[in-house]
């Protein structure tokens, strides 16, 4: 964006066009890109916390029949640990652009979903319960490498709800106001 205007002689036009030419600074526009990060970071922690749905505004599917009888814990959708809503964050790239989102190595089957077969590496499993009943000391098994079919289901935390775009343009405008008093 670039403004320019010879105003000569008139001090009022020319201080609005001065406080005009705040909203072309490149400092200004990194500040407000941040705060356009952080605006969408705060989104995307509700969503993930609270709403458990998709921005175009529909419900996450719920889990499978056979991860309900398996999991632990009382987590809710994408909440197990905590991790994929503590790792989302936000930075400025240039003076043009903002990006959200996560740095974890799944975040992207759950925003995407994933269908296929996945290669399972050799481990060790912890096993602390047998046939129902707690074990006293926890038992180590050695689990060779295989392989593993999985279907997740998309369930799209990141993006802009109808909502989230208003309270985006709430926050610009604001912005905007304070530059040009």
């Amino acid at each position: 964006m670039s403004i320019g205007l010879d105003v000569s002689g008139d001090i009022e036009l020319r201080a609005i066009i001065e406080r005009m030419e705040r909203l072309d600074k490149p400092e200004n526009k990194r500040k407000l890109l941040a705060l356009i990060g952080a605006e969408v970071e705060s989104q995307t922690h509700e969503r993930l916390r609270d709403t458990k749905e998709s921005p175009d505004g529909s419900a996450w599917e719920s889990w499978s029949n056979g991860y309900v009888k398996r999991r632990e814990g009382q987590h809710s959708l994408l909440m197990s640990s905590g991790d994929l809503d503590e790792s989302i964050q936000s930075f400025v790239k240039g003076s043009n652009a903002v990006h959200v989102g996560s740095p974890l190595s799944y975040a992207s089957v759950h925003q995407d979903g994933f269908s296929g077969i996945v290669q399972v590496p050799a481990h060790v499993r912890r096993i602390t319960q047998a046939f129902g009943r707690a074990l006293k000391f926890p038992v180590y098994q050695s689990v060779g490498s295989h392989t593993r079919s999985l279907n997740i289901p998309q369930r799209q935390y990141l993006g802009l709800s109808s909502d989230n775009r208003k309270e985006l343009l709430t926050l610009i405008a604001c912005f905007n106001q304070e530059l040009l008093e």
